[in-house]
């Protein structure tokens, strides 16, 4: 392409010079002022030349056309004033068709056609002002001559000229090549007779128009801006050979002759006025026109291919006048057996009733289907019944289609097969009704079996409590002496019976954290004292069972909100699994420090530990770890679900640290006095609350 344009700008240089010097040379003596230089051409060049180097063009062109000028005996004044108005008038041509430089020319669009008309106008306008300007020093006519002899030519050159050189609709005529031929034949002749020596008048001449406009209808846009071209050829030139309507003789007045030479003009403005827009409009709907019947094909082939899918049209009547192959598949109904038929036919009169009721409207068939034209209810489940009779579920979308006029014109109704989805979503609610039922029964259950260990329990303690007492009235010889061995059965029978009696407090207790009535005393206390005091209680048992147990807490006061009791409960609970679960010549320590606002006791021994898998469930009620099981550890499985609950109530948090053969880490964590709830301050902290920050410098820098 870069090889070729310099050799195609040569050429059209080339022929400028040709054309202009030959409608000079031909010019009629009389006439100093009109002539139709190719100021068309000149446009032309600009349009192939890059932007850039249109200055350079310009140059050229204004010195090629001096010359021309000269060449047929103009003075150099006289020519050098012509060329510049007729570079000026192309350079605002090309600059209008081009847009600035910034598109490419084109006739595609009425938009298009509006710049290169407005163009041509303005550069003829521009150019005859120009030359009319110059003409005052060179006396060369009078301006009343000047102007129309300069603006009428060069506004046709434009026109006639201009667009070989733009981008035009490249559709094919609808005409076949014996009727083009035969309007190429009888347009030729007609101008031939218009401007034969006969001298019809004017009047004949412009009857040419409806032969233009055949080709503008017929052939395709080009052949019809060629045939422009040669109609406006002939007439110029018949026209300087003296023949025609506004031919001149040497009887004829300059002024008449110049005159008579812009008529030539305003013939060929006619003509190009009437046959480039009216070509234009009509490859312009050539253009839909194809365009339409493409889109319709890619339609009718979506429509014929989405075999998934159900495509059901009708017309503004209701009449279905679509009907794809998915609707064959899902309805059972062959295209021929729905076409022109009501939709209606596919939907029960109970299903009308089912979707009126939903939508709040009259049970009619188009009432329904109206409102479920609605975007708000593209995807409606709807029931339609197959040719078999069976039943299908859809999920329906329903589309108006308008016309340009914004009328409504049909339906169009797309719908997927959901029939199988809505099986199981209804299996799916009658399992879940089914499950809600038996959580239900089992919640019921689980009332009446926590009813049941509370009556027992408190039914049972009192009895063990008497047991225990007349134990104990045994040991100290209340119903005389007893020998060794009766002392040590009375001991198994008191440590048996006492355990029963803590597994029946334990029930009691998980009883009352049940239905909320754990009571929990509010008052301030050390808390080292009840680690203390759970050190005190637990130190026998652990020494006896060979297992080394410390006790560490800080000397300042660890103040809190609770119950005493109850959280040395907690502690004895830990203190007693770290005991099961350690082996002798284990390790048990507690501690007690403050982390912030947070007083943090912790449990740590040597034992077994606790597998992974078994963590998550370590709270829960009545739950014991795998390895309780394998070692036979007597349990409940309540301790540490009261514990957890009883710190729960202090504002507090339980949790765990372990691994199977490296024993294991209980921390218990509670508020300090005055201070928030263990997971609230979590929750600050993590906001970055300064009250809980390490560093507060920052955060009051920040």
């Amino acid at each position: 392409m870069n090889r070729r344009r310099p050799m195609g700008l040569a050429l059209l240089l080339l022929l400028f010079a040709v054309v202009g010097y030959y409608v000079l040379w031909v010019q009629p003596n009389q006439a100093r002022v009109v002539e139709a230089f190719p100021v068309g051409l000149i446009a032309g060049i600009f349009v192939c030349t890059r932007r850039r180097a249109w200055p350079v063009m310009a140059v050229l062109v204004l010195a090629l056309s001096t010359g021309l000028y000269m060449a047929n005996g103009r003075e150099l004044l006289v020519a050098l004033a012509w060329s510049v108005g007729a570079c000026a008038g192309a350079w605002v041509a090309a600059t209008a068709v081009t847009r600035g430089g910034t598109h490419r020319p084109a006739l595609l669009t009425e938009r298009d056609l509006t710049h290169f008309i407005t163009g041509g106008f303005l550069a003829a306008l521009l150019s005859a002002l120009l030359i009319t300007a110059f003409n005052e020093p060179l006396q060369v006519s009078t301006p009343q001559v000047v102007f129309p002899a300069v603006f009428l030519p060069h506004f046709a050159s434009y026109l006639v000229l201009l667009p070989h050189f733009m981008g035009r609709p490249r559709f094919p005529g609808v005409a076949p090549l014996s009727e083009r031929i035969l309007q190429w034949v009888l347009t030729v002749l007609y101008t031939l007779v218009a401007f034969s020596p006969l001298n019809l008048g004017p009047s004949i001449a412009f009857a040419i128009i409806p032969f233009l406009g055949w080709s503008a209808l017929r052939a395709p846009m080009r052949e019809t801006i060629v045939q422009l071209l040669v109609v406006g050829t002939i007439a110029h030139s018949m026209t300087i050979q003296g023949l025609g309507p506004f031919a001149t003789g040497d009887d004829t007045t300059s002024t008449r002759s110049e005159l008579l030479g812009a008529g030539v003009g305003f013939f060929v403005i006619a003509c190009a006025l009437t046959a480039i827009p009216f070509a234009l409009a009509v490859g312009v709907q050539r253009r839909e026109s194809w365009q339409a019947r493409r889109e319709q094909a890619k339609v009718q082939q979506l429509v014929h291919s989405a075999s998934g899918i159900a495509i059901i049209g009708t017309d503004r009547t209701g009449h279905i006048d679509m009907f794809n192959p998915g609707a064959q598949s899902v309805l059972g109904y062959s295209a021929e057996e729905a076409i022109g038929r009501q939709p209606s036919m596919f939907h029960s009169q109970a299903e009308i009733e089912r979707l009126a009721a939903k939508l709040g409207i009259q049970p009619r068939f188009d009432l329904v289907a109206l409102e479920l034209a609605n975007p708000k209810y593209a995807g409606f489940d709807v029931e339609f019944i197959r040719k078999d009779g069976s039943v299908r579920t859809l999920q329906l979308s329903i589309s108006r289609m308008l016309d340009a006029s914004g009328r409504t014109i049909g339906f169009v109704s797309t719908g997927e097969d959901v029939t199988r989805r809505v099986q199981q979503a209804r299996a799916l609610e009658d399992a879940l009704a089914a499950e809600r039922l038996a959580v239900e029964n089992l919640r019921e259950i689980d009332q009446v079996k926590d009813a049941f260990v509370s009556g027992v329990s408190h039914e049972l303690r009192t009895p063990i409590t008497s047991i225990l007492g007349y134990l104990e009235m045994l040991e100290e010889g209340g119903f005389g002496p007893m020998q060794q061995g009766q002392v040590q059965a009375l001991g198994r029978v008191k440590g048996n019976s006492r355990r029963l009696l803590s597994l029946i407090d334990d029930l009691l207790t998980l009883s009352r954290i049940q239905d909320g009535s754990l009571a929990v005393a509010t008052c301030q206390l050390d808390l080292r004292d009840v680690v203390t005091g759970a050190h005190e209680e637990m130190t026998p048992g652990l020494q006896a069972a060979g297992i080394e147990f410390s006790c560490s807490v800080p000397d300042e006061e660890v103040f809190v909100v609770g119950d005493e009791e109850r959280l040395g409960r907690v502690l004895v609970n830990l203190l007693g699994n770290a005991a099961k679960f350690t082996d002798r010549l284990g390790k048990v320590d507690l501690t007690l420090s403050v982390e912030g606002g947070t007083a943090v006791v912790a449990v740590r021994d040597t034992g077994i530990g606790i597998p992974s898998s078994d963590q998550a469930k370590l709270f829960d009620r009545f739950f014991r770890s795998s390895v309780a099981h394998e070692r036979a550890i007597q349990g409940s499985g309540l301790g540490l679900s009261i514990a957890r609950a009883i710190v729960e109530t202090h504002g507090g948090r339980i949790d765990v640290e372990s691994g199977e053969g490296v024993g294991s880490t209980f921390r218990v964590r509670l508020p300090l006095e005055g201070q928030e709830p263990v997971g609230v301050q979590d929750q600050l902290a993590e906001l970055g609350d300064p009250t809980y920050d390490d560093e507060p410098g920052d955060v009051l820098a920040s």
